[in-house]
């Protein structure tokens, strides 16, 4: 009996030192890809909406063994061309890959229009999908929004891109334009200030995007800033991020203590796109004169040299919060002084010629003409509200190329 047992476990042992030393096993599957990508052949191949992940423990290419980029890697289906062995119930996902390859280089060819229909014919299933393949649906989707010049369908395109780039997918039109600031993610045509013939639609368009993390939190203070909301309580009653405690630039609240939005050695931890929104409705939604002088001062201790853009909703933010204190002032010869100063400050808007989209020169010279008709100066608010409507007729025009 113990002879035996001996026997058998030899005999294993020897099994097992063969299989190790054996060559490995021929792959199952072979993958051609698009666009001079080759071939890559695995042991197996598995698909969903995110793309076809190869895995295997040898993984070859055209070129020998396959470089760690691929190695269990999703490859985005726009890029697979044919899949051949093992590769069952992945036909479905091989021809929308099809119509997504022919959407992204129509794209890349300057043809949104062409691009559009393939688009939105899919979106409803990538909408809240993870992986590259989602990710090309959502910055297709907002290439093409943006070439209509349609504020409304970039929103919820734009914000699953700020999903995607959290979880560090790169964009895939490296060759274009970015869509978006590569730096901090916020898309500087949709600006939290908009005339009021847009303002609506933005504000809709965030409310009924299915955001969450990054992306959540920036819709809701584009919405939070867009409504004029105060920053001391309407904003956080609506479960908007606490911009005092996420976005200072030394990690300190106003009492002294560490915010739970930085380290305690003050770095900051908010995402870049949630931190400049944060810092803008501290200034645009301030309490009072000294409220908004110390949110001015986070600002710019936080951006030395923001993006034009940036700069001008910094701008406009200054002028709705000193357009909102003038308001709240008693109806007298000083508060009709007080409206033509906020008047000024958001006329500086469109003066310093920052704004590239139009859109927010539009917000500040119609805003400006409020003030100035609740001041009595109604000839001068007509020649502003003239001058806005060209600023919306001139954005749509620039923006639709």
């Amino acid at each position: 009996m113990n002879l035996d047992f001996s026997i058998v476990a030899r005999r294993c042992v020897a099994a097992m030192i063969l299989s190790m030393s054996a060559a490995p096993a021929r792959a199952d599957v072979e993958v051609d890809l698009r666009q001079g990508g080759g071939s890559v052949r695995a042991d197996s191949a598995t698909g969903d909406l995110g793309g076809l992940t190869v895995r295997g423990p040898q993984l070859w290419s055209d070129e020998g063994a396959l470089s760690e980029r691929y190695r269990g890697a999703v490859l985005p289906w726009d890029m697979v061309r044919e899949v051949r062995g093992d590769s069952a119930g992945i036909g479905d996902f091989l021809a929308i890959g099809e119509d997504l390859w022919r959407a992204r280089i129509r794209i890349e060819r300057g043809d949104e229009a062409l691009a559009q229909p393939i688009l939105a014919k899919h979106w409803a299933r990538f909408r809240d999908a993870e992986g590259p393949t989602a990710a090309l649906a959502a910055e297709g989707l907002l290439r093409v929004a943006l070439a209509n010049g349609d504020i409304r369908a970039a929103a919820e395109p734009w914000l699953s891109c700020l999903r995607h780039r959290s979880a560090g997918i790169a964009s895939r039109f490296p060759g274009l334009p970015a869509a978006f600031d590569a730096d901090n993610g916020l898309l500087p045509v949709l600006s939290p200030f908009m005339p009021e013939s847009r303002r609506a639609d933005l504000i809709a368009a965030c409310d009924a995007a299915r955001a969450s993390g990054e992306a959540g939190d920036v819709a809701r203070l584009v919405v939070r800033i867009a409504r004029g909301e105060v920053a001391t309580g309407a904003g956080e009653a609506a479960g908007a991020t606490k911009p005092s405690d996420a976005a200072k630039s030394d990690g300190t609240k106003s009492d002294g203590t560490k915010s739970e939005g930085t380290k305690s050695d003050g770095t900051r931890t908010a995402p870049p796109s949630v931190r400049a929104l944060s810092l803008l409705a501290d200034i645009s939604g301030a309490a009072d004169a000294r409220v908004l002088e110390r949110a001015v001062g986070a600002f710019d201790r936080a951006f030395d040299e923001p993006p034009s853009y940036l700069a001008a909703w910094r701008l406009a933010a200054i002028g709705t919060c000193r357009a909102r204190l003038a308001r709240a002032l008693p109806a007298d010869a000083a508060r009709a002084s007080a409206l033509g100063r906020a008047a000024l400050d958001l006329l500086a808007v469109p003066a310093a010629g920052l704004d590239a989209s139009g859109l927010v020169d539009a917000y500040a010279l119609e805003e400006a003409g409020r003030l100035l008709r609740e001041a009595g100066d109604d000839a001068s608010a007509s020649q502003l509200d003239a001058l806005a409507r060209e600023k919306v007729k001139d954005s749509t025009r620039s923006m639709a190329r």
